[in-house]
Protein backbone atom coordinates (compact mmCIF):
# COMPACT_ATOMS: atom_id res chain seq x y z
CA UNK A 1 0.00 0.00 0.00
CA UNK A 2 1.35 3.40 -1.02
CA UNK A 3 1.79 5.97 1.76
CA UNK A 4 -0.79 8.74 1.90
CA UNK A 5 0.36 11.93 0.17
CA UNK A 6 -0.53 15.51 1.00
CA UNK A 7 -1.26 18.39 -1.34
CA UNK A 8 2.48 18.81 -1.99
CA UNK A 9 2.74 15.28 -3.35
CA UNK A 10 5.11 14.20 -0.57
CA UNK A 11 4.30 11.31 1.78
CA UNK A 12 2.62 12.58 4.96
CA UNK A 13 4.46 11.88 8.19
CA UNK A 14 2.46 9.99 10.78
CA UNK A 15 2.11 11.87 14.02
CA UNK A 16 3.16 10.05 17.15
CA UNK A 17 0.70 9.43 19.98
CA UNK A 18 2.41 12.19 21.98
CA UNK A 19 2.02 14.65 19.10
CA UNK A 20 -1.64 13.74 18.69
CA UNK A 21 -2.20 14.19 22.43
CA UNK A 22 -0.51 17.59 22.34
CA UNK A 23 -2.46 18.74 19.28
CA UNK A 24 -5.71 17.70 20.96
CA UNK A 25 -4.77 19.68 24.08
CA UNK A 26 -3.97 22.77 22.00
CA UNK A 27 -7.30 22.40 20.17
CA UNK A 28 -9.24 22.07 23.42
CA UNK A 29 -7.52 25.14 24.90
CA UNK A 30 -8.22 27.13 21.73
CA UNK A 31 -11.90 26.25 21.95
CA UNK A 32 -12.00 27.13 25.66
CA UNK A 33 -10.80 30.65 24.81
CA UNK A 34 -14.07 31.26 22.97
CA UNK A 35 -16.06 30.61 26.17
CA UNK A 36 -14.25 33.21 28.28
CA UNK A 37 -16.04 36.38 29.25
CA UNK A 38 -15.02 39.70 27.69
CA UNK A 39 -13.47 40.72 31.03
CA UNK A 40 -11.43 37.51 31.22
CA UNK A 41 -10.18 37.94 27.63
CA UNK A 42 -9.21 41.54 28.38
CA UNK A 43 -7.12 40.38 31.37
CA UNK A 44 -5.28 37.82 29.25
CA UNK A 45 -4.75 40.34 26.44
CA UNK A 46 -3.24 42.90 28.80
CA UNK A 47 -0.89 40.31 30.34
CA UNK A 48 0.04 39.00 26.88
CA UNK A 49 0.98 42.46 25.57
CA UNK A 50 3.98 42.50 27.93
CA UNK A 51 5.07 39.17 26.42
CA UNK A 52 4.70 40.35 22.84
CA UNK A 53 1.98 37.88 22.01
CA UNK A 54 -1.81 37.77 21.89
CA UNK A 55 -4.12 36.92 24.77
CA UNK A 56 -5.35 33.79 23.02
CA UNK A 57 -1.85 32.48 22.32
CA UNK A 58 -0.82 33.16 25.92
CA UNK A 59 -3.98 31.43 27.18
CA UNK A 60 -3.29 28.36 25.00
CA UNK A 61 0.40 28.30 25.98
CA UNK A 62 -0.53 28.19 29.66
CA UNK A 63 -3.44 25.76 29.41
CA UNK A 64 -2.41 23.22 26.75
CA UNK A 65 0.24 21.58 29.02
CA UNK A 66 -2.22 21.57 31.91
CA UNK A 67 -4.90 19.85 29.82
CA UNK A 68 -2.38 17.28 28.55
CA UNK A 69 -1.35 16.50 32.14
CA UNK A 70 -4.92 16.26 33.46
CA UNK A 71 -4.83 19.56 35.36
CA UNK A 72 -7.71 22.02 35.66
CA UNK A 73 -8.13 24.73 33.02
CA UNK A 74 -7.09 28.23 34.15
CA UNK A 75 -9.54 30.95 33.15
CA UNK A 76 -7.68 33.56 35.21
CA UNK A 77 -4.01 34.48 35.00
CA UNK A 78 -1.64 31.99 36.64
CA UNK A 79 -0.15 33.12 39.97
CA UNK A 80 3.63 33.55 40.11
CA UNK A 81 5.30 30.25 40.91
CA UNK A 82 8.65 30.28 42.72
CA UNK A 83 11.14 27.60 41.68
CA UNK A 84 11.09 24.44 43.77
CA UNK A 85 13.90 23.48 46.13
CA UNK A 86 16.95 21.79 44.63
CA UNK A 87 18.30 19.21 44.59
CA UNK A 88 15.07 17.22 44.80
CA UNK A 89 15.76 14.10 42.73
CA UNK A 90 18.38 11.93 44.45
CA UNK A 91 18.70 8.66 42.55
CA UNK A 92 17.26 6.10 40.18
CA UNK A 93 16.83 2.59 41.64
CA UNK A 94 16.54 -0.29 39.15
CA UNK A 95 15.68 -3.85 40.22
CA UNK A 96 15.52 -7.04 38.14
CA UNK A 97 13.60 -9.76 39.94
CA UNK A 98 11.93 -12.81 38.40
CA UNK A 99 12.28 -11.38 34.94
CA UNK A 100 10.64 -8.07 35.85
CA UNK A 101 12.59 -4.84 35.66
CA UNK A 102 11.35 -2.03 37.91
CA UNK A 103 12.39 1.61 38.04
CA UNK A 104 11.89 3.88 41.05
CA UNK A 105 12.99 7.43 41.80
CA UNK A 106 14.08 8.48 45.28
CA UNK A 107 13.46 12.06 46.37
CA UNK A 108 14.86 14.30 49.08
CA UNK A 109 11.36 15.55 49.86
CA UNK A 110 7.84 15.75 48.52
CA UNK A 111 7.68 17.73 45.24
CA UNK A 112 5.45 20.80 45.37
CA UNK A 113 3.87 21.78 42.07
CA UNK A 114 3.63 20.01 38.73
CA UNK A 115 6.46 17.77 37.50
CA UNK A 116 7.00 15.63 34.42
CA UNK A 117 9.27 12.61 33.93
CA UNK A 118 11.49 12.10 30.88
CA UNK A 119 13.52 8.98 30.08
CA UNK A 120 16.00 7.57 27.57
CA UNK A 121 15.88 4.24 25.82
CA UNK A 122 18.24 1.64 27.32
CA UNK A 123 21.74 2.79 26.32
CA UNK A 124 25.12 1.12 25.98
CA UNK A 125 27.53 2.05 28.78
CA UNK A 126 30.05 3.43 26.29
CA UNK A 127 27.60 6.01 24.92
CA UNK A 128 29.26 9.41 24.56
CA UNK A 129 27.20 12.40 25.62
CA UNK A 130 23.68 12.62 26.99
CA UNK A 131 21.02 10.60 25.12
CA UNK A 132 17.62 11.80 24.00
CA UNK A 133 15.06 11.63 26.80
CA UNK A 134 11.48 11.88 25.49
CA UNK A 135 8.62 12.75 27.81
CA UNK A 136 7.18 9.81 29.76
CA UNK A 137 4.33 11.66 31.49
CA UNK A 138 3.36 13.44 34.72
CA UNK A 139 5.17 12.40 37.89
CA UNK A 140 3.17 9.70 39.74
CA UNK A 141 2.46 10.06 43.48
CA UNK A 142 5.27 9.33 45.95
CA UNK A 143 5.20 6.65 48.64
CA UNK A 144 7.82 7.09 51.37
CA UNK A 145 9.91 9.39 49.15
CA UNK A 146 9.87 6.79 46.34
CA UNK A 147 8.09 7.10 43.01
CA UNK A 148 7.48 4.02 40.83
CA UNK A 149 7.88 5.00 37.16
CA UNK A 150 7.96 1.43 35.78
CA UNK A 151 4.64 1.72 33.95
CA UNK A 152 5.47 5.15 32.53
CA UNK A 153 8.80 3.90 31.24
CA UNK A 154 7.61 0.72 29.55
CA UNK A 155 4.49 2.30 28.04
CA UNK A 156 6.87 4.63 26.21
CA UNK A 157 9.86 2.40 25.49
CA UNK A 158 8.43 -1.12 25.78
CA UNK A 159 7.45 -1.39 22.08
CA UNK A 160 10.99 -0.37 21.02
CA UNK A 161 12.57 -2.82 23.48
CA UNK A 162 10.37 -5.67 22.21
CA UNK A 163 10.85 -4.81 18.53
CA UNK A 164 14.64 -4.79 18.83
CA UNK A 165 14.72 -7.66 21.35
CA UNK A 166 16.94 -5.68 23.68
CA UNK A 167 18.49 -7.46 26.64
CA UNK A 168 18.20 -4.95 29.47
CA UNK A 169 20.85 -6.19 31.94
CA UNK A 170 23.97 -4.09 31.53
CA UNK A 171 22.17 -1.23 29.81
CA UNK A 172 22.19 2.27 31.29
CA UNK A 173 18.99 4.30 31.64
CA UNK A 174 18.79 8.06 32.08
CA UNK A 175 15.80 9.68 33.79
CA UNK A 176 15.08 13.40 33.98
CA UNK A 177 12.66 15.37 36.14
CA UNK A 178 11.32 18.77 35.15
CA UNK A 179 9.09 21.17 37.05
CA UNK A 180 6.32 22.62 34.89
CA UNK A 181 5.39 26.24 35.48
CA UNK A 182 2.45 27.93 33.79
CA UNK A 183 4.93 30.45 32.40
CA UNK A 184 7.15 27.71 30.97
CA UNK A 185 9.29 24.68 31.88
CA UNK A 186 11.91 24.62 34.63
CA UNK A 187 15.40 23.10 34.64
CA UNK A 188 15.96 19.36 34.29
CA UNK A 189 17.29 17.23 37.13
CA UNK A 190 18.90 14.01 35.89
CA UNK A 191 19.83 10.63 37.36
CA UNK A 192 20.99 7.38 35.76
CA UNK A 193 21.55 3.74 36.66
CA UNK A 194 22.51 0.41 35.07
CA UNK A 195 19.99 -2.44 34.80
CA UNK A 196 21.31 -5.31 36.96
CA UNK A 197 21.31 -8.98 36.05
CA UNK A 198 18.45 -11.16 37.38
CA UNK A 199 20.59 -12.45 40.24
CA UNK A 200 22.09 -9.07 41.16
CA UNK A 201 20.88 -6.70 43.82
CA UNK A 202 19.23 -3.41 42.89
CA UNK A 203 21.52 -0.84 41.32
CA UNK A 204 21.30 2.74 42.46
CA UNK A 205 22.25 5.56 40.18
CA UNK A 206 22.87 9.07 41.42
CA UNK A 207 23.32 12.27 39.48
CA UNK A 208 26.02 12.01 36.81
Amino acid sequence: MMPKRGDSGRPEKRRSAAQQEWNASVGYASQAWEYLTDEQRLTWNVAASARRTTGQRYFVRVNAPRIRDGEALLTTLPPPEPPGPRPLLLELIITNRRGRTSLKLRFAGVPAGRYTVWGSRPCNRGLAGAPKCPRLGPLPPLVNHLCDITSLYFIKHGPYIDEHRLLLPGKRIYIRLRQEFDEGPGIYQQVRAIVPGPEDRATRGKKP
